[in-house]
């Protein structure tokens, strides 16, 4: 196991981290529509999905399709 663990560089960890952010985001979506939500805690609830979709999610997505990435096959003319 520590084997795997020396291969593993800082591209294969961010990759697998991106991955976990984007399902827990999707599950968390999930179970917001399956389970009822209290009417206490509503806006509580609701503002801290906003932080981490806003927050998180947005931060995989910018990552990976931002739009300061430069294409390699384009030339700078």
């Amino acid at each position: 196991m520590s084997e795997f663990f020396k291969r593993l560089n800082k591209a294969d960890i961010r990759n697998v981290l991106s991955v976990i952010i984007v399902l827990g985001c999707f599950t968390l979506l999930g179970v917001m529509q399956l389970k009822p939500m209290p009417v206490e805690n509503k806006d509580i609830v609701l503002t801290a999905i906003g932080f981490v979709f806003g927050g998180a999610l947005a931060g995989v997505v910018g990552y990976y399709f931002g739009g300061n990435k430069t294409d390699k096959n384009t030339t700078n003319e």
